[in-house]
């Protein structure tokens, strides 16, 4: 904002100037014919072509400088002289952000000054973290430099500090680069660095399976750890496990992560192949042993746990003996040092202070600020017992009403809190019905994400097929409805 205070700030002034120059020679003409008293017109209408021809002057002046600049920036590059080049754009920079520019003039040349900026940082050999803050605000801004997108995933994966900021821009770049293979890959290396299946994570996950190229084996390994240490169970998953599987993988957790998908993807055109192949590989295992596989991978399958008794607020019962002598005693500590303060204050000020009258003014003062705090604290703790005095009241209990639509429509399950409350949002801003709720399993406790509540199954199989074909949601399934945890 301290470029828009000077820019209106010497605008004013050079408007003032301007106009009230002009106006000496123009006016006095017509002094005569439309009269003194309507002389204000004419000479606010000057003032204002001043202060707009004054802003197009210095808007004009800001670029030709600027071109200047970015120029030579040009040239000391050219020539291998970072250092010069550096200070060019310094330059530059100075330049947008002088008074040359208003907020609207403003936006073309900072935007070319970002992009030249940018693209500078990026043929360092070792940047830093200031140029990783102009990447960032460039790729923010135009997510579709192909270069721009790969060089800072390079400099990210090779183990640049990750911020929010970080996690945004890569979200963007995965949004308009869908079926650039190359990014989509740099993208999954950085999710999984970072532990992510969010639906932002999924989504390069699943776009990457569906390419049709062949990943390698470290990323695919990679994939394949996170998805079963996060014990997901649907399609992508089931197509991650059965092509692992297919590979040669014979982790001890494929075979019941394959079962636990079969029981909780829902039979549909779209997964009907899928669920082909896992029988193809699950073939000899039979229906009981396939469950106890499925609840060994998931337990929530079979164990929702207990049910959390509602517990009741207790009355407590006052100890009005002690709690007086205890406020009695905080009042005398405070007042100790109240006293002492003031006594400090006194021995400073009497060796500045020499005056008979000085000192006096001094010590009423003291004496003043003493009773005034000695007086606030007996108030203040008159206050607070009479307050804790009161009669604790016994809450109401809340009277539950009866769940009338028993099903409901699972589409996450996450380790961490934060996680279902973010997704939660974001499908609450696609409109949906969207709440999150707890399940404690024998060794973990699930954060899970559910859409709304539905009286029979089918109604909640269409609705969620209708969400997946509008790519709200990755995938769902019918759950017994529980009431949302109150955030």
């Amino acid at each position: 904002m301290g470029y828009l205070f000077k820019h209106l700030a010497v605008r004013l002034w050079a408007a003032l100037v301007i106009g009230s120059l002009v106006a000496l020679v123009v006016l006095p003409p017509f002094a005569g014919a439309v009269g003194s008293g309507w002389m204000i017109v004419p000479g606010l209408c000057l003032l204002a072509a001043a202060y707009w021809f004054t802003g197009v002057a210095f808007a004009a002046m800001g670029c030709r400088r600027l071109e200047r600049l970015l120029g030579e920036a040009t040239v000391w590059e050219r020539a291998g002289m970072p250092r010069e080049a550096r200070q060019a754009l310094a330059r530059a920079a100075a330049t947008v952000d002088s008074f040359f520019f208003s907020p609207l003039s403003r936006r073309a040349p900072a935007g070319r000054l970002l992009a030249k900026m940018a693209r500078f940082q990026l043929a360092q050999t070792a940047p830093d973290s200031s140029s990783d803050a102009i990447i960032g605000a460039y790729l923010q801004d135009f997510p579709r430099d192909r270069n721009a997108a790969i060089k800072w995933l390079d400099g990210v994966l090779a183990g640049r500090a990750v911020t929010q900021k970080s996690h945004d821009i890569a979200a963007r770049i995965g949004a308009v680069h869908p079926e650039d293979v190359a990014i989509q890959r740099m993208l999954a290396q950085f999710y999984l660095a970072e532990r992510r299946c969010d639906f932002a994570a999924l989504q390069t996950y699943r776009q990457l399976m569906d390419a049709g190229e062949l990943l390698p084996d470290a990323l695919f390994s990679d994939i394949t750890d996170l998805f079963l240490a996060q014990q997901r169970a649907d399609s992508l998953a089931l197509k991650v496990y059965l092509d692992v599987y297919e590979r040669g993988g014979r982790d001890k957790r494929l075979l019941p992560g394959i079962a636990t998908c079969c029981r909780m993807i829902h039979p549909s055109p779209l997964t009907l192949q899928l669920l082909g192949r896992a029988d193809g590989v699950l073939d000899g295992i039979d229906a009981s042993q396939r469950s106890k596989m499925a609840a060994g991978f998931l337990p929530e399958l079979t164990d929702t746990g207990p049910r959390r008794p509602v517990r009741r607020r207790r009355i407590m019962r006052l100890a009005i003996g002690p709690m007086i002598q205890e406020a009695l005693a905080g009042l005398g500590r405070s007042a100790s040092g109240c006293a002492a303060g003031v006594s400090s204050q006194l021995r400073k000020a009497r060796g500045i202070l020499s005056s008979r009258r000085a000192k006096s003014a001094v010590k009423w003062a003291a004496m003043g600020l003493f009773t005034i705090g000695v007086g606030w604290l007996v108030i203040n703790t008159a206050m607070h017992l009479a307050a804790t005095f009161k009669t604790v009241e016994k809450a109401p209990v809340p009277v539950v009403s009866p769940v009338t639509d028993p099903f409901t429509l699972q589409v996450a399950a996450y380790l961490k809190e934060t996680d279902a409350r973010s997704y939660v949002n974001q499908l609450k801003g696609q409109g949906l019905d969207a709440y999150w709720t707890r399940a404690s399993g024998s060794s973990r406790t699930w954060y899970q994400v559910r859409i709304s509540h539905f009286k029979t199954k089918e109604e909640a199989r269409a609705v969620g097929e209708d969400l997946k074909k509008r790519q709200l949601i990755g995938d769902y399934y019918v759950a017994n409805y529980k009431r949302p945890e109150v955030p």
